[in-house]
């Protein structure tokens, strides 16, 4: 399904969405395939279904390190990284990562990512944003 998506994003940026996803990743998708100026498409993987929260349920995510522009191919990440946002029981969450991995440790979920040194970051899901634990 999302290999034949990216086929017609080239074509039309607002076929860009897909209906199972939440609405904000739609919005995200459309209006980054319009700051494209050549062919827009998303990598296999760019949306994702996975337990972000601990609770035993999918949750939703989406990093943009998917999105690719054939004229630009550093338009949608930068220094610091790529945005991800995520979607957890309704409420919308986003960081800027290089990479991501989900981890359970002790009964807790966490969100990890390098800092710029390469050190891991654990980050929680606080039920409306998400926050480093001390």
């Amino acid at each position: 399904m999302h290999r034949l998506l990216a086929v017609f994003l080239a074509a039309s940026p607002a076929l860009a969405q897909d209906p199972s996803w939440p609405a904000e990743f739609n919005r995200v998708v459309s209006e980054s395939a319009g700051f494209c100026e050549g062919e827009f498409s998303l990598a296999e993987g760019t949306v994702t279904r996975i337990d972000l929260s601990g609770d035993g349920m999918p949750d939703w995510l989406l990093d943009t390190a998917g999105f690719t522009c054939s004229t630009t191919p550093s338009l949608y990440c930068g220094i610091l990284g790529c945005t991800v946002y995520t979607e957890i029981d309704g409420a919308i969450g986003m960081l800027t990562l290089k990479s991501w991995e989900v981890v359970t440790e002790q009964g807790e979920t966490f969100l990890t990512a390098p800092d710029q040194q390469g050190q891991p970051i654990r980050y929680r899901w606080t039920g409306t944003d998400w926050e480093q634990p001390d």
